[in-house]
């Protein structure tokens, strides 16, 4: 079973490879390392990756080259969304460093996530390989695509950017809180969210014509495009699972976010009945989020078991101390919570999770498959941006979660250490400056760091 092929055109190049999985990639059984027997034209180079996708579709395929390889680059534009070609940036893959091929593995990977373009004739986005340069150029592993979708969301980036926003402009996420905003293939301006401190803006254009045809955008990406390959390759991995792996009931962590949301469509596709979507209440969870998950349980046609985590309770014996990034102490307790509702109704739970590499750093670097503390894991959108998981509910007729329109990147209890400053004054808006919470708990408090 493979999700991850590595494809380098001779075997001193594979060796180096190697070398760079053996460091870097420790427990990640479904990576592999396959060579083009030498090929340097590129109809020899083409013969060789034609007969690797013909066994097997299903997978990635990173093509990792040298300068020197510079013609078999060319190649990249005839093959679809989950065939990508890197150059390492020294002339031979053998001659770059292991933390450098490293770099090359992850940013190839990455090209699943930040080739984004515009089509003007179609007023629509294709988040996948086409015509043109891609908006997001710089594959950086840690980056991020989605659509601000929502009218109060539009509101929030207009007011900040200065500019009436009548359509879902697209926002690629980067590093030090930079987002930048793109209507069409005009980008507006950038936002710069910190963790901490106030959220900037500044506006780079004076005015912009833009519509967005979302219906056009969802067809064209999921029954046509680069989301059908993705979905494709997430349910092999699902269905190798569940032929390879013992369980007695598949475990959905479902907070009721995007990510857990299309995890649970996925996993449904494959084991059906087996699935028991876990929702792990905090005690602290927005209105709207317990209202989303009984309307998507009732369009999916699923029972959810719910998890008692009393954060809550726990807030108050703890003088309503806030947990900070460096103190997740709720986060404890919500796993606790998660772990024992899962030992109540299974013996050997298989867990599908919802993780995805722009999540975190440790994200990133957990393999697809793994063993934590006793328990198989498997996370079949580790690969997905953002706007791929928004894309994929629309497609099947779910709605996003509600906070999301609102604008909040992120869906947790409202008082999550992972907010930044622009979800705390979201939360602080969506409380009418915190009187909501003052009557929760009858104690003076706000919700602001």
């Amino acid at each position: 079973m493979c999700i991850i092929t590595i494809v380098v055109r001779s075997k001193k190049d594979k060796d180096a490879i190697e070398a760079v999985v053996r460091t870097f990639y420790r427990g990640w059984s479904l990576l592999e390392v396959r060579t083009l027997h030498g090929a340097r034209r590129p109809e020899q180079a083409r013969e060789e990756i034609n007969s690797m996708i013909e066994q097997d579709p299903n997978r990635y395929y990173i093509v990792l080259l040298g300068r020197e390889d510079e013609e078999l680059m060319k190649l990249d534009k005839e093959y679809p969304d989950n065939i990508l070609f890197k150059n390492v940036g020294k002339a031979k893959v053998r001659n770059a460093r292991k933390r450098r091929l490293y770099a090359s593995i992850e940013r190839g990977k990455a090209r699943v996530r930040t080739e984004i373009r515009w089509y003007e004739e179609r007023k629509a986005y294709r988040a996948g390989k086409g015509r043109g340069q891609s908006l997001c150029p710089d594959d950086n592993p840690v980056y991020d695509l989605y659509l601000a979708m929502g009218k109060h969301h539009q509101e929030v980036i207009g007011k900040k950017m200065g500019i009436e926003l009548n359509d879902p402009p697209l926002i690629i996420k980067k590093t030090e809180g930079i987002h930048e905003v793109f209507c069409g293939e005009v980008r507006l301006g950038v936002l710069k969210i910190p963790d901490e401190g106030l959220v900037t803006a500044k506006r780079e254009v004076d005015k912009v014509e833009y519509e967005l045809d979302i219906k056009e955008m969802v067809k064209w990406n999921c029954e046509e495009g680069p989301l059908k390959i993705h979905e494709r390759i997430s349910l092999e991995l699902l269905r190798k699972v569940k032929e390879d792996y013992e369980y007695d009931v598949v475990i959905i962590p479902w907070s009721g976010g995007k990510d857990s949301t299309a995890t649970l469509v996925l996993a449904l596709k494959v084991f059906g009945q087996e699935v028991v979507p876990i929702f792990v209440d905090t005690g602290l969870e927005f209105e709207d989020v317990y209202h989303y998950i009984d309307k998507v349980a009732e369009l999916l046609g699923v029972r959810y078991e719910v998890a008692q985590a009393h954060i809550d309770k726990a807030w108050a014996e703890r003088g309503y101390e806030l947990p900070t990034r460096e103190n997740r102490w709720c986060t404890k307790l919500k796993i606790a919570a998660l772990y024992r509702k899962m030992d109540e109704i299974a013996d050997k739970p298989l867990i599908v999770v919802g993780d995805r590499d722009t999540e975190s750093l440790l994200r990133l670097k957990r393999p697809p498959i793994r063993w934590h503390e006793g328990r198989l894991q498997v996370a079949p959108i580790k690969m997905w941006s953002a706007l791929h998981v928004q894309l994929y509910l629309l497609a099947h007729g779910i709605p996003l979660n509600p906070m999301y329109e609102f604008g909040f990147y992120r869906i947790g209890c409202y008082m999550c250490p992972a907010f930044r400053s622009w979800e705390l004054d979201l939360a602080e808006e969506y409380f009418n400056l915190g009187a909501g919470l003052k009557k929760v708990f009858n104690s003076p408090m706000s919700i602001s760091r």
